[in-house]
Order: structure tokens, then C-alpha cells, then sequence
């Protein structure tokens, strides 16, 4: 969770009305308009017309449809900005356009970019697009779940293979080449699954969190989440229990647990002051976010971090 995020249903634009507005006007508009929005840039062959329109929600999976698709595919990444938080995110009218214009969608999913559901009922062609929930669709996710799926090891090479079939659908002839470069794209994440292996513990560490945005990889470590009621309150946007805290600093105190893993992009003086607890009891303190940082990777930003974690149990 990103700072002051909750958990209510967000009016992002007035109604579906007001957002069908926004997407029969701009089908009106220019169709070489540039978003606001990460996009990348065009090739010369093939050319812009011919090149399938991928929108994706967040950056990191942006990469993914970039890195299958090649230079036969637009991608626009919405979320591009590691301050932005992907609740509480109003798409402007040129974010309607892109997605009004888009051959396959690909988002979080599960209720975490809510303003994604609305923009795709909003637009009359959505049946005809190719819509990828990574949560829903790649992980087999239901609303309720911990959203943050980018986490697990799994996700990007399913994605990958996912997104190969569906632009086979989109463009037959390329079938062969789509799933080469999927094929590719999950070979250069070798390096992180031999982290994630080698990290691996076989006897289930505790750790604490701040709140459930690393849970996923943690789970893959076979680290095990010790604060569960605590890290579910500050993800919702509501104040932890006194016993919840107090548990939480008798584990840090007491050095219960191996390390305390920290959202950077959620403060506030109760996280805060155990932060602080936990080093001044020679804790360590695992740093993490929930948007991948500028200039990273997906590959960098995970590498990090398990680096952080590597240090924490005392891996070389």
C-alpha cells in the first residue's frame, strides 16, 4: 500500500456515463495523440498503424507485453510513476482513449486498479478486446486475496507465456515469434529464480511485515509471516490493535523474528517507531515497495531486494 491508501470503491470519474462520454469523444480526436503515460517508442517497421495497441496498468507488466510482443506491439503503461498509487489513480480522458483504442488490457486485478473495471465497461468495443487480470486470470485470484501477485516468482513467466498466446490470436502469422520471445523473456529471470532457490529456508524463518506487499515472495522463501492481523490494518488504512503492536514489538524485542520487512511507501508513527525499534535491537530491516522504482527493472527491483533479504539471514 501506498501512503493514505483505502480500501473504499473510489469515484474516479462521475459514473459510467461520464467516462462513455470521455470515449466516444475521444474516438473523434487524433489518433497519433500522445499519452501522458509511458509509451514506448515506435520502430520503423512495422509501422505504427500495423503494430497491435497494448495498454497495461502498472509499468512491470507493461515490460512484460513489450518484451513478448517486440516491435510488433505499442505499449502504454499507465502507471509509470513510482509515486503514484494504483487505488486511489483518476484516468484522465487520454488514458480513456488509449484504452478505447487498445487490443488487449492487461491489469492487477482482484479490486486493486478499480479504475481499469470502469474504464473497460465504459467502452462499447471492450467484448472485442483481449483483457488479461493477472490476479483473476494468470494466478487464478478472487476478490479478497492479497493483490500483490508481481511478488510471486510465478506470475511474470505465466504472464509471459499468456500474453504469447494471446497475441498469436491477434496476429497468427507471427504465432511462432510471439512465444520465442516469451520463451526469452523468462530465460533472462533465471538469475532471480536461483535467488529465490538458493534463499529458499528449509526450516520457515519468522519475519514480521509492515503489511502484506512482500507476502508473496516471502511465502516462495519459506519465510513466515508472524504479524499477519497488524500487517492486514495498516494494509487497510485502520489503526492495528494495542495487543497487535505490543506482540509485534515482544517479537522484535525478544528477536523472534529474523528480520522486519518494511513498505518504504507506507509510514506513519506506529511503522515508523517500530522501524525504529527494530534496528536499534539489531533487527534487520528489509526495505520494499509496492511500485517498481525509476530506472529499474523488474529484474533490478527484485534482485534488491532479495539482496536486503540475503543480507538479513546471513547469506553470502
Amino acid at each position: 500500500m501506498i501512503k493514505n491508501k483505502t480500501w473504499k470503491t473510489l469515484q474516479l470519474i462521475t459514473g459510467v456515463a461520464a467516462l462513455s462520454s470521455i470515449l466516444l469523444l475521444s474516438a473523434c480526436g487524433t489518433s497519433n495523440s500522445q499519452s501522458s503515460s509511458s509509451t514506448d517508442s515506435v520502430a520503423a517497421s512495422p509501422s505504427s498503424a500495423s503494430k497491435i495497441k497494448i495498454v497495461a496498468a502498472e509499468d512491470f507488466y507493461g515490460e512484460v507485453a513489450k518484451a513478448v510482443g517486440g516491435d510488433r506491439v505499442e505499449v502504454t503503461s499507465i502507471i509509470d510513476n513510482p509515486n503514484t498509487d494504483p487505488h486511489d489513480y483518476e484516468p484522465t480522458p487520454e488514458v480513456a482513449r488509449r484504452v478505447s483504442q487498445a487490443q488487449l488490457i492487461v491489469y492487477d486485478g482482484v479490486g486493486y486498479d478499480e479504475w481499469m473495471d470502469k474504464l473497460i465497461s465504459a467502452d462499447s468495443s471492450s467484448k472485442s478486446k483481449l483483457i488479461t487480470k493477472v490476479a483473476d486470470d494468470v494466478l487464478d485470484k478472487q476478490e479478497g486475496d492479497n493483490e500483490h501477485v508481481w511478488y510471486n516468482p510465478e506470475t511474470m513467466p505465466k504472464l509471459a507465456k499468456k500474453l504469447a498466446a494471446d497475441l498469436s490470436k491477434v496476429d497468427p502469422s507471427n504465432k511462432q515469434t510471439y512465444h520465442k520471445n516469451a520463451q526469452a523473456f523468462i530465460d533472462s529471470l533465471a538469475p532471480l529464480q536461483e535467488k529465490v532457490q538458493k534463499l529458499h529456508q528449509p526450516s520457515g524463518e519468522m519475519i514480521d511485515v509492515s503489511e502484506p506487499v512482500f507476502d508473496y515472495m516471502a511465502k516462495a522463501l519459506n519465510l513466515r509471516v508472524n504479524d499477519e492481523k497488524f500487517a492486514l490494518a495498516i494494509d487497510e488504512g485502520t489503526d492495528p490493535s494495542a495487543a497487535d503492536v505490543a506482540k509485534l514489538q515482544s517479537d522484535i524485542k525478544d528477536k523472534k523474528i529474523n528480520m522486519f520487512v518494511y513498505n518504504i511507501q507506507n509510514t506513519g508513527p506506529t511503522v515508523d517507531n517500530l522501524v525504529k525499534l527494530a534496528k536499534s535491537s539489531g533487527v534487520p530491516v528489509v526495505k520494499v515497495t509496492e511500485t517498481e522504482p525509476k530506472g529499474k527493472d523488474y529484474l533490478e527491483w527484485m534482485d534488491d531486494q532479495l539482496d536486503q533479504v540475503a543480507k538479513a539471514l546471513g547469506e553470502q
